[in-house]
């Protein structure tokens, strides 16, 4: 958590000069004068497959849905996203109980887009288990609940877009407005380190991987409110994983490492007001690895958000004290 802080502080200062307000221009309408707050519920939740030697069963946290809290202001945007109560499935007896954290930013400078992100998930359960006959258990004895196994995952996406006409931040933070038609080739890269801990078993799973994504988005400008955004980004790259297992006597480690094929496509439909704003995006993804791997995770997800917020003019307080930053930031316009 202190790495990733230190991260969104420097970022900041580098690149908060490059996001003054600007005048607006035909393709895309700037809203930095405005504060934009967005709730958002989505279902991305990640399961794992754990492949033994004689059989397999899924490790997943009990939750369906999560809920995000997103704050945009200029050059400043945080994203809190949790778990409540209210989303719960109503079944810890039998699943046990899972909390969820998520905290992410993004920043821009010209055509650059930098997303950082920190996760972390706590209380699992296991499922999908048979009888020595295949036959299915009963409720009480098909589920094994792991209280203690959790993970930890800081993540990075870096992605530069070629056509200074499309607006990121119309898909993601609705700090400007797309109000004509574009599209561009963004490629990126992702970087992500993930430790999987588990004290019942002893054994934790470091893994590090990098992906090269050729990502192609497109906003399409339906009339002066409604909007539909489209995304395709296939990625290749590299996954390197580590085990320890931990022994009252001693510990032992196994690592490999893994060729990565990806694809991520988005699609979505949005809404903008004066100061209302909201939509629906649905998200495909499909990820190949070994067949041998030590845990598998999920090679195709489907997963989808819904969001809603609202614009309104920033305080004054809110518009000194983010003058005064980009003021004294050491890197000055050109």
């Amino acid at each position: 958590m202190k790495i990733f802080l230190i991260l969104i502080s420097f970022t900041f200062s580098v690149f908060s000069q490059e996001n003054k307000p600007f005048s607006d221009s035909l393709y895309i309408e700037s809203m930095n004068n405005k504060v934009s707050l967005k709730l958002d519920i989505d279902n991305d939740i990640e399961s794992f497959k754990f492949l033994g030697e004689n059989n397999s069963f899924l490790i997943t946290p009990n939750i369906d849905f999560k809920t995000g809290l997103s704050f945009n202001y200029r050059f400043i945007s945080f994203k809190i996203s949790y778990a409540p109560n209210i989303l719960s499935n109503n079944d810890n007896d039998l699943k046990g109980k899972t909390k969820i954290f998520k905290i992410q930013t993004d920043l821009y400078i010209k055509n650059w887009v930098q997303t950082l992100e920190y996760a972390k998930t706590k209380g699992y359960y296991a499922s999908d288990f048979k009888s020595n006959n295949n036959q299915e258990l009963p409720d009480d004895l098909k589920y094994l609940t792991i209280p203690d196994m959790e993970t930890i995952t800081y993540r990075g996406t870096t992605r530069y877009k070629f056509n200074p006409n499309f607006s990121f931040k119309a898909l993601t933070t609705q700090t400007e407005i797309q109000r004509k038609s574009a599209g561009s080739f963004a490629p990126g890269l992702t970087y992500k380190y993930r430790e999987i801990k588990n004290k019942m078993t002893r054994q934790d799973l470091n893994t590090f991987s990098l992906v090269l994504n050729g990502g192609y988005y497109h906003t399409f400008v339906i009339n002066h409110k409604w909007f539909s955004g489209f995304g395709v980004a296939p990625g290749f790259g590299m996954e390197f994983n580590k085990i320890i297992v931990k022994t009252d006597d001693f510990t032992t480690t196994d690592s490999d490492h893994d060729f990565v094929l990806n694809l991520d496509t988005t699609i979505g439909l949005g809404y903008n007001s004066k100061n209302l704003f909201g939509g629906a995006y649905l998200n495909f993804m499909a990820t190949t690895r070994r067949d041998n791997e030590i845990i598998q995770f999920d090679t195709f997800r489907t997963h989808f958000q819904v969001f809603i917020g609202y614009r309104f003019k920033a305080p004054k307080f809110l518009k000194q004290s983010t003058d005064w930053i980009e003021e004294k930031s050491p890197v000055k316009k050109p």
